[in-house]
């Protein structure tokens, strides 16, 4: 059994998780607010508990509005130290732009980064959503035109392989260092082409018994595109490499693979932002080994108070643990906030930032 986080050393070399099914449970497709209906209650019992409407937005003072909404990723990054090894490489790329100067500026980052596989995402999207897998100029032609269809800035980043976690920082004091408190799995959608059967084939074969049928239904949306292409034998695609639970991806808990190597390779970066003290990183590393280790992580975006607890969508799961995982998170928040508020630390105006109001 893997060890927890206070109990496996630094210098241990922690074992690869378990593989599970890639399923979804009934609750996952019950309508977003329907789920957030007992967590809310429960978060406002902990407010009237702690007698502080405005405790869980202090707890990332630092951040407009407390970080309750969504901002824009290129901005969060600008917080981090320049030298920061965490940080991917990425450019942004206004939608004012014409195809051929964003053509032209996609051309100059990759030859920077040495590829032309990249990724181009919103600057202020949310839960993966538009997030598009370039491979080539002409891929990028393509997207772009969905890009500018949309409007913003969008943001181009290098691709990152390997293995992707999201990885739940919490600092409850302020005159302590954070931690990873919990850390979650992204599995893809992997299938081994036989040089016979189409990509859409190997989604849907009936002897395919490590997905259920509704994750391969999500996983043959998402690759609508290519559903008729036959691979060659032997050759293995990711065919979820957007690691989204609603597009297909299935997540897992594996938060007693959190490492002390894992927390030192983290944390300080984090600890360094002032004023930022919880929120979920969506990371990848070059395998489990680095990934545990702390080393070779790369950092895709960051987010704040808004941050889900995914590791809760872990089919084992049912809603009632899941429930009591976001309640047990928003009580983390509460908890660090006041910590800062005791420390002295400056006050987020509680309607101010419910009803997003600009300062």
């Amino acid at each position: 059994m893997a060890k927890s986080a206070s109990m496996t050393s630094s210098t241990e070399k922690a074992a690869r998780p378990p593989g599970i099914r890639l399923e979804r449970r009934w609750w996952h497709e019950i309508p977003m607010w329907l789920f957030y209906v007992p967590v809310a209650i429960g978060i406002l019992a902990m407010l009237a508990r702690y007698r502080s409407l405005s405790a869980p937005l202090c707890a990332n003072y630092g951040l407009e509005r407390g970080g309750l909404h969504p901002d824009s990723k290129e901005a969060f990054f600008a917080r981090f130290t320049p030298d920061c090894p965490l940080l991917v490489r990425q450019i942004s790329l206004a939608t004012t732009l014409s195809p051929d100067e964003a053509l032209a500026r996609h051309g100059t980052f990759a030859k920077k980064i040495g590829s032309p596989r990249t990724v181009l995402k919103p600057d202020e999207g949310i839960q993966g959503m538009d997030v598009l897998m370039i491979g080539s100029a002409g891929d990028f032609r393509q997207a772009w035109q969905k890009a500018s269809a949309s409007g913003g800035t969008w943001l181009l980043q290098e691709f990152v392989g390997g293995v992707e976690a999201g990885l739940f920082y919490v600092r409850a004091d302020p005159h302590k260092p954070g931690r990873i408190v919990s850390m979650t799995l992204k599995r893809g959608f992997p299938v081994t082409g036989d040089g016979k059967r189409t990509i859409g084939e190997l989604i849907g074969t009936d002897d395919d018994a490590h997905a259920d049928r509704e994750t391969r239904r999500r996983v043959a949306k998402y690759n609508q595109h290519q559903l008729g292409r036959v691979p060659g034998d032997g050759e293995t695609i990711d065919l979820m490499p957007v690691r989204n639970h609603h597009l297909g991806a299935t997540f897992q808990d594996i938060s007693d693979f959190i490492t002390d190597d894992l927390n030192a390779g983290v944390a300080p970066h984090l600890d360094a932002i002032e004023g930022y003290h919880y929120g979920r990183l969506d990371a990848r590393a070059p395998d489990y080994e680095s990934l545990f280790a702390g080393r070779g992580i790369k950092v895709l975006e960051v987010n704040a108070l808004y941050s889900e607890p995914v590791h809760a969508y872990d089919p084992r799961y049912g809603l009632a643990k899941a429930i009591g995982i976001f309640l047990d998170h928003w009580h983390m928040a509460i908890r660090a906030g006041l910590a800062n508020q005791r420390a002295g630390k400056p006050r987020i105006a509680f309607w101010r930032s419910v009803f997003n109001v600009k300062t």
